[in-house]
């Protein structure tokens, strides 16, 4: 058996375990990075899926590491080649009509107005509405997680305020209810990620801490990104290794080990041990704590706080390859067949529709009407395929990550990746007949290819008692954990799960304050 010590042991080579791992090293801490797969990324990776063709296969909206990281870093302001997406999104629905938002004000202003005189008006306030929750937000996002109290001191004027009491109690639907009177024009600003229905409360909060996080590297640039979001982290591990770090893929751990109530190491699944002075984990909390962790060394009532996190968000990742562009029934003239009009393409026509996915995924069911939000990478860097062809990539929300009948997704893949090409077919028809291979990933295979426990993919979900410091349970929001010497630096943590780095960031800030002398 052999034995090697290290300074600073961080588990997980995702994005937020390079971030931290890049700061402390950059500090002149001894640091190695452990990671399970045989590639740095985690959920941030850029796969060769068929000969030819390179999906982004978990994440794929860039907008951060933001400039403050990547300067930090040393990371240079050309590391990345980011394509604005115009238009910017386009929702679709069953009758042929659709929503499609531009970069450009006027643009969308127009296609609002066809909904009603009162819609650019109620896109106007919203804005409004959007600037001051992102500027709220954006004040405590690379910091330690605040209390509501502390927020409410420090947001005193009487128009941020009255949204700061919005973001800490109401849903967004009810935001976009009073801007809009469109169910259509609605429905088009409604996210459906990790709070369920758009009309859950906390999804206010939820949709504008993602969205304090604008943009990826030091030119802070929004949008789909060239080579893939697997980019994001080959630069930052080129980083830690020029910060003096160590990474190793290959390094499954069985166990973090604890000694008199300390983190003292990891054993591998190879048996290794390496000791360390500190270890962080980048996993998300349940695995951290309920399967790297002998439950003897915590508290009965803090493992029941861990069980009862809510990771219900589950998602599907489907993938295709195509000879030709979809062309949607929505789209005429010479919208259609233009890629990048099918770039950032949605599927949740209503409100009853996400809320009956939501249902039927809590009920252990198979989603008889998926959210799909769909990509066409190849729309802006055709590169990424062989030429004439494109790459699809489609988040599919949600699926249960077990079922009710105790059946597992093994037995439900195909039936589920029929459901989704039926349904992109129905809204853009001989779509089948331009796909040429297809793949999906279900809850379960995410889960056995990245380790997020039930496919959770933010680690934990962004409801409204899961967020700030209570993020990922209350008492412990600051990174640390009842194990001395135990971190987490995870998408789980504060601010918030998607990729912006922000989590490793404010991690290794708080593990170099407490080395501080």
């Amino acid at each position: 058996m052999t034995r090697t010590l290290r300074r600073i042991l961080i588990i997980g080579a995702g994005h937020n375990g390079l971030v931290c791992a890049a700061y402390l090293a950059k500090d002149g801490l001894d640091v190695l990075v452990v990671e399970r797969s045989p590639y740095v990324g985690g959920g941030c990776v850029t796969q060769e899926l068929l000969p030819g063709y390179r999906f982004s296969t978990f994440a794929y909206g860039a907008h951060g590491p933001g400039p403050k990281i990547c300067a930090d870093l040393g990371i240079p302001a050309d590391a990345f080649a980011v394509a604005a997406p115009n238009p910017t999104a386009v929702q679709l629905f069953p009758d042929g009509d659709r929503v499609i938002l531009w970069r450009e004000q006027e643009r969308t202003e127009a296609e609002l107005a066809r909904f009603g005189k009162g819609e650019v008006k109620g896109y106007r306030t919203y804005q409004d509405f959007c600037r001051r929750a992102v500027r709220i937000c954006e004040s405590c996002f690379l910091t330690k997680a605040p209390t509501a109290d502390e927020l409410r001191v420090r947001w005193r004027d009487p128009k941020d305020a009255a949204v700061l009491d919005v973001l800490l109690g109401d849903s967004l639907w009810e935001v976009l209810c009073r801007c809009f009177q469109s169910e259509k024009v609605r429905i088009t600003f409604a996210r459906a990620d990790d709070c369920g229905p758009t009309n859950n409360p906390g999804s206010a909060l939820v949709e504008f801490m993602e969205s304090a996080s604008t943009g990826l590297g030091v030119k802070n640039e929004a949008g789909i990104l060239e080579h893939g979001m697997g980019r994001i982290t080959q630069v930052l591990a080129e980083r830690v290794r020029a910060c003096g770090g160590t990474i190793r893929v290959d390094a499954p751990v069985r166990r973090i080990i604890v000694t008199n109530g300390r983190a003292t190491g990891v054993e591998l699944e190879s048996g290794e041990i390496i000791e360390a002075d500190a270890v962080i984990s980048n996993a998300d909390p349940k695995r951290t704590f309920l399967r790297l962790l002998d439950a003897g060394h915590l508290t009965t009532s803090f493992c029941q706080s861990v069980t009862e996190i809510k990771t219900r968000a589950n998602y599907m990742k489907f993938f295709a390859t195509l000879n030709d562009v979809p062309h949607f029934r929505a789209l005429n003239g010479a919208e259609l067949g233009e890629p990048k009009m099918a770039a950032n393409v949605r599927i949740v026509p209503s409100l009853a529709y996400m809320e009956q996915c939501w249902a039927e995924s809590q009920r252990g069911e198979l989603p008889t009407a998926p959210i799909i939000s769909m990509q066409l990478p190849t729309a802006y860097w055709p590169s990424q395929a062989p030429p004439g062809k494109h790459i699809f990539g489609a988040w599919v929300r949600w699926g249960p990550a077990r079922f009710r009948d105790d059946t597992t997704w093994d037995a439900h893949r195909e039936r589920m990746a029929a459901r989704i090409l039926d349904i992109v077919e129905s809204y853009a028809p001989g779509f089948r007949h331009s796909v040429e291979w297809t793949r999906l990933l279900t809850p379960l295979d995410i889960e056995r290819e990245t380790g997020m426990t039930d496919a959770c993919i933010r680690h934990v979900d962004m409801t409204l008692d899961q967020m700030l410091d209570r993020r990922p349970i209350p008492g412990w929001a600051q990174y640390r954990t009842p194990i001395e010497g135990l971190w987490l630096c995870g998408s789980g943590t504060h601010p918030c799960g998607v990729v912006t780095g922000g989590p490793g960031h404010n991690c290794a800030q708080a593990v170099l304050q407490s080395l501080a002398p």
